[in-house]
């Protein structure tokens, strides 16, 4: 076998030891504020620079939008009313991940983690913001639902209007300071469901210590960016000291 160590292992072994570094902080913070032993999870981060949003990427988004409405309005809206194929639910259970229903802040906590990672996962987004035909569709649905009398030339509207001036370069166009600049219900249907394995940890391990607060840390491949305690009422900054 050979001595060399695989990517995967130098991968496992560079996460063990930040999240060591993690625990050590949290456990810091724990004695200075009296808390109880929290969860300690390692998520990645975005440590991306913000600048204007390039004009071509900003024309490339709304070219494959165009393109990706016109597909969605050839099909026949869907009912939102009607009950999902015995498919359709399959497909959405394989994909997916629940809120846990035992602790009701937990969308709140998911919120603030992602905050303290600022979207590692939206750098992917490119310009094409994930959005593909079936998430149109939906959009398209909701709105017919409102009352709204919805055109292919309204919905190309309503999303260029949120494409902002500025975002994490070579990021999704939509990737601001601020989160995604797409209001909840114009984002994809991955985007809405999306969970990386580390919120996932971490919704398993509040779950089953029974807490509403952990220590979360961003890291990149080899330095600890952010550490926070997550609680439902936000995120509490640790400052991180000079190694």
């Amino acid at each position: 076998m050979s001595s060399r160590e695989s990517p995967i292992a130098a991968q496992r072994a560079r996460n063990a030891h930040l999240t060591a570094q993690a625990e050590q902080i949290a456990l810091d913070d724990r004695a200075e504020h009296g808390l109880p032993e929290l969860p300690v999870i390692l998520l990645p981060a975005n440590s991306r620079n913000t600048t204007e949003l390039p004009e071509e990427s900003r024309d490339a988004f709304l070219d494959q939008l165009r393109a990706t409405i016109a597909e969605a309005f050839r099909e026949t809206v869907r009912d939102n009313r009607a009950p999902m194929s015995a498919e359709a639910e399959s497909a959405r259970q394989d994909a997916g991940w629940a809120l846990p229903t035992s602790i009701p802040a937990m969308s709140d906590i998911i919120g603030a983690s992602c905050g303290t990672c600022r979207g590692e996962c939206c750098t992917a987004g490119g310009t094409h913001g994930f959005l593909h035909a079936d998430s149109i569709l939906r959009v398209r649905a909701q709105l017919t639902d409102d009352g709204e009398t919805v055109t292919a030339e309204s919905l190309e509207a309503r999303y260029a209007s949120h494409v902002p001036m500025r975002h994490y370069r070579g990021s999704c166009v939509f990737h601001t300071t601020t989160g995604c600049n797409l209001p909840r219900a114009l984002r994809s249907n991955l985007c809405n469901r999306y969970v990386c394995g580390g919120l996932a940890q971490l919704t398993r391990a509040l779950v089953s210590s029974a807490q509403t607060s952990a220590y979360v840390a961003a890291a990149d491949s080899v330095h600890l960016r952010r550490v926070a305690l997550v609680t439902e009422r936000g995120a509490r900054a640790i400052t991180l000291r000079e190694s």
